[in-house]
């Protein structure tokens, strides 16, 4: 099966893309199943846009059809909060039927990596261990029962720094990673590999095999697959290489999810 679990729209704050033609790209793409992870972010440095209408969302996702896709209701959790605002971000997650959460982090003590700012006086790994702490940190105080995946681990690679290679390798968080893992995996909840890091790569191999092997190595199972595509072009983005990786770290299974439950295919 070809999926692709996770999908942005106009929905989010940061696309213009109608979410009908991110439906009909995957269908010309011959992808079997998708999943809208519409951004949800509470009180984001960025303004109330980004703290989404849930019910019109799911109105307008209802309006959604396929004849040939599966289509998921899913959404992007935000959990770089603040301790006093987990009850209500768990209270916005309670109240809608999700086939699937993500849970991730856009920031790192209110500065984003996508700015210069995030990198001043540090290194590239010190910036991944800042940023994977920062997910860890979200997690364990997110009630297991209201995510799926953790999403985009490398998200700093994405970022404006002075480095030409800006992949995460497992050498620069091992500690982090571990960490992120150990919590995780007993959880029965997952790691995304995240294909937009991808994008920008020019000769470089794709970057994950390691921490892959990694979580492997302590007991991890599945994964999820996504793209992050805001636009059609991006998506199932070098789905396939993503899969191959995967497949080179051990990793035995992908899932897609129906109400919240795994459904687990062989890679």
């Amino acid at each position: 099966m070809r999926c692709d679990y996770h999908l942005h729209s106009s929905i989010s704050a940061d696309s213009s893309t109608s979410p009908f033609l991110q439906v009909r790209r995957a269908e010309e793409l011959g992808l079997e199943e998708i999943c809208f992870t519409e951004h949800l972010e509470l009180h984001f440095y960025r303004g109330e846009d980004w703290h989404l209408n849930l019910q019109d969302y799911k109105e307008r996702f209802a309006q959604l059809t396929s004849s040939s896709i599966k289509i998921k209701f899913g959404i992007e959790a935000g959990i770089a909060l603040a301790e006093e605002y987990f009850p209500e971000l768990e209270d916005e997650l309670r109240s809608m039927p999700w086939d699937f959460v993500l849970a991730s982090a856009h920031t790192v003590n209110n500065i984003d990596p996508f700015e210069p700012a995030f990198y001043a006086g540090k290194t590239l790994p010190q910036a991944f261990r800042e940023y994977i702490s920062t997910i860890l940190s979200g997690i364990k105080r997110l009630d297991p029962d209201l995510y799926c995946s953790v999403g985009h681990i490398d998200f700093p690679a994405k970022g404006v720094h002075s480095e030409m290679d800006s992949r995460l390798f497992y050498r620069y968080a091992p500690d982090e990673i571990d960490a992120l893992f150990r919590h995780i995996i007993p959880l029965g909840k997952c790691i995304e590999v995240n294909t937009a890091t991808y994008r920008s790569l020019g000769q470089l191999d794709p970057p994950g095999e390691d921490w892959l092997r990694r979580y492997v190595q302590l007991g991890g199972e599945f994964v999820t697959f996504g793209s992050d595509a805001h636009s059609p072009e991006y998506i199932a983005y070098r789905l396939d290489d993503a899969m191959e990786i995967a497949r080179r770290a051990g990793v035995k299974y992908y899932a897609t999810f129906d109400q919240m439950v795994p459904i687990f295919h062989r890679l």
